[in-house]
């Protein structure tokens, strides 16, 4: 395209293909400018250009680059390499052709110059001397206005790509030539900015503004400073300013030079940052740090008004189950609703925060009689009851809260919220969709539990646990039908710890599982010292926690302990809480018919306590239901207790399951159960727990 457009333009045109080509036409013919491809086929033009400029001969050839691509970098290294100017694709033919001629006859008026300078040396009257001076003098000077013209149009380049606003006026303020950034930021062409008054593209800056400028302009020449312009199209954005003189050699003000940065994105991202810094991102809620700040102004008004500072910590029941069946999502989306939910509950006084995830803070003041403390639990928690409707998804959410007061629970908002944190642990042990005001028993109950915590780590390495075992009893015959398993710790400086006490807290602190493994090992051992010792039918429950029984792998662990202590899986039975099995019923089924496949017994503990189905029930390989203590208690005093034990007798053996009664203390209560078909018990009455020599000898006693 090139080739034909500058020989219809009369010019002579040599095109080579390659680099080698290129040298061998310009050694043969010498041009009189070089057009030369950025991107050549085998190589780069740069360096083409650069071998071009170290021959002697083709030093003075103009060189144009022409390229695709008109990137910065990519301009600076062909300037660097000697070109004299840059034609970017795709080209206007007018633009090229006035480019070619330019430098042409930049070239032939240089050519010229030389030829009468050498033509005028020659006729002078010199000798060879000051010839020779003269003309290095005006070889010098021709290469000194060639660097000017490069420096000249590097400086161009240099004005056109910055992204900086940049703007020439002349003394009186009225711009002269604004480089294309300028435009880009105020939305202003060329043809609209020149001649316009500088400070009226601006905005609303006050006279301080203009006063400082005028100063600093008059004492050194140039001034600094943050100001509001106006875009054409009337919005108002922040920018830096800088401001400088240019005078001529007579010290008088030529032009005004102003460069202009927009900070209206970085202002954006500041107050982004601020505002992330004091709230949660999720809600909007004021954060932590925040709270802290409003919760100091709070108590100091608390305390002038002879009021109570309350601190309430709010934790939604269950939002787990939200995000396994909904998505992380919905999960946030709900919290968002909440969040505007407890903001509508609030007085423009109180403040509510997010501590994360589903947590929540609120602080207000009080009387005495925590009347509006009372109001506002019941109208979040009536409130929260209501279904949420999120994304077409109705969903129902209830939550818990723990509150304490300044002074009586704390001075410090870290202690209140500690002691609030406390409560609202109580509320949730007392069935949740609830409030609970803290108290001293609390702390000490909570002081204790984290002492059993601490203890509890520990106990397994420290040989702490024994296992004991309770006989269980044919109801019919006496005779002691086997035992079931059950943990014991005594502590070195707690002393003999309460499994009530310590099971639940293994579970909350991820050791139960550990726990299990041990009691099963430890189980299992003892059967086979036993059978080596000569009792060769006894029988062992153990009870499988919930973790336990969850995990895929409890299966294999089974059969691995009867494979290696060498007994037979019907000397093995494993007990499971209803609660277990009824939380997710087709997992359990599957994991009971691998066990049972196994051959060991199964018993479904604490049956009637929670919320039985009949229908999975009947589908579980279950061999006995054990009658819970709470039921068995007054059996033979209460209907209602007698009637659930002879519905669980009847209802297991028409599923031909055993029955086993738990908690057997009293002769009578032996005996109704007898009466009325249970198979098996286990108790005071017949025996406590005990250790596995008096287990042995109590077997060898009755076996007798």
């Amino acid at each position: 395209m090139l080739c034909g457009l500058l020989g219809s333009a009369g010019h002579r045109v040599q095109q080579a293909a390659c680099a080698k080509q290129a040298l061998r036409a310009c050694f043969s013919r010498q041009p009189e400018l070089i057009l030369l491809n950025t991107d050549l086929q085998a190589g780069d033009g740069v360096d083409l250009c650069l071998c071009l400029k170290s021959v002697p001969q083709l030093r003075d050839v103009p060189v144009i680059f022409v390229a695709r691509q008109a990137a910065l970098d990519q301009r600076l290294r062909s300037f660097a390499a000697g070109g004299v100017d840059f034609i970017a694709q795709p080209f206007h033919d007018d633009e090229v052709l006035a480019r070619v001629a330019v430098h042409l006859n930049q070239g032939r008026a240089q050519r010229s110059l030389t030829r009468q300078r050498d033509a005028l040396l020659l006729c002078a009257g010199k000798d060879a001397i000051e010839r020779e001076q003269l003309a290095a003098k005006l070889a010098q000077e021709m290469q000194q206005r060639r660097a000017n013209e490069g420096s000249l149009l590097l400086a161009g380049l240099m004005f056109d790509a910055t992204q900086d606003a940049i703007a020439v006026t002349d003394a009186l303020g009225l711009i002269v030539t604004a480089n294309p950034a300028f435009s880009g930021i105020t939305g202003y062409t060329e043809q609209e900015m020149v001649g316009q008054d500088l400070t009226r593209l601006g905005g609303d800056n006050s006279d301080a503004t203009f006063k400082a400028m005028r100063h600093g302009l008059a004492a050194q020449g140039c001034w600094s400073g943050e100001v509001q312009s106006r875009r054409k199209s009337g919005v108002i954005y922040p920018g830096l300013l800088s401001v400088s003189t240019r005078c001529g050699a007579n010290g008088k003000v030529l032009n005004f030079i102003a460069v202009f940065t927009d900070l209206s994105e970085r202002k954006a991202k500041q107050h982004l940052i601020d505002f992330l810094s004091y709230h949660d991102a999720l809600t909007g809620l004021p954060n932590r740090q925040r709270a802290s700040e409003r919760f100091d102004l709070q108590l100091a008004v608390a305390r002038r008004d002879g009021k109570l500072l309350v601190v309430m910590c709010l934790d939604l029941d269950r939002f787990k189950s939200i995000n396994d069946s909904f998505g992380p999502a919905v999960g946030d989306k709900a919290l968002q609703v909440v969040a505007r939910f407890l903001t509508s509950c609030l007085s423009e006084t109180d403040t509510v925060l997010r501590q994360g995830g589903d947590e929540f803070q609120i602080i207000l003041q009080d009387d005495a009689q925590f009347g509006a403390t009372l109001a506002m639990v019941q109208k979040i928690l009536s409130g929260l009851r209501d279904e949420l409707v999120i994304d077409g998804r109705h969903i129902a959410l209830t939550t818990s809260i723990g509150i304490a007061a300044c002074p009586n629970d704390g001075n410090c908002l870290d202690e209140l919220l500690r002691n609030a944190d406390t409560a609202l642990f109580r509320a949730k042990e007392t069935g949740r969709d609830n409030y609970a005001f803290f108290t001293e028993r609390m702390d000490l109950d909570i002081r204790a539990k984290l002492a059993i915590q601490a203890q509890l780590r520990g106990a397994i390495l420290g040989n702490e646990f024994e296992v004991h075992y309770q006989p269980q009893v044919c109801l019919a015959s006496g005779a002691v039908l086997g035992a079931e398993a059950l943990l014991r710790w005594n502590n070195a400086s707690l002393g003999r710890v309460a499994p009530a006490c310590f099971i639940p807290l293994a579970e909350e602190c991820g050791l139960i599982g550990a726990i299990g493994v041990w009691v099963l090992e430890t189980v299992c051992a003892q059967i086979r010292a036993w059978q080596d010792d000569g009792l060769t039918q006894i029988k062992v429950s153990v009870n499988l926690s919930g973790s336990q029984f969850a995990q895929e792998s409890t299966a294999q662990l089974v059969e691995e302990m009867l494979s290696r202590h060498g007994i037979a899986a019907s000397c093995l039975g494993l007990e499971i809480t209803e609660g277990t099995v009824m939380g997710d019923p087709e997992q359990a089924t599957i994991v009971l018919q691998r066990l049972k496949q196994i051959g060991v017994g199964i018993s479904l503990d604490d049956f009637g306590t929670g919320y039985s189905s009949l229908s999975y029930l009947k589908r579980f390989p279950i061999d006995a239901l054990k009658i819970d203590k709470s039921f068995v208690d007054d059996v033979t005093t209460n209907v209602n207790d007698a009637a659930i034990a002879l519905s669980v007798i009847s209802l297991a053996h028409n599923l031909n399951m055993r029955v086993i009664a738990e908690g057997v203390e009293t002769r009578e209560q032996a005996a109704f159960l007898a009466a009325h078909g249970c198979d098996e018990m286990q108790g005071y009455f017949f025996s406590r727990p005990i250790g596995a020599v008096a287990f042995g000898a109590l077997w060898r006693k009755y076996q007798a």
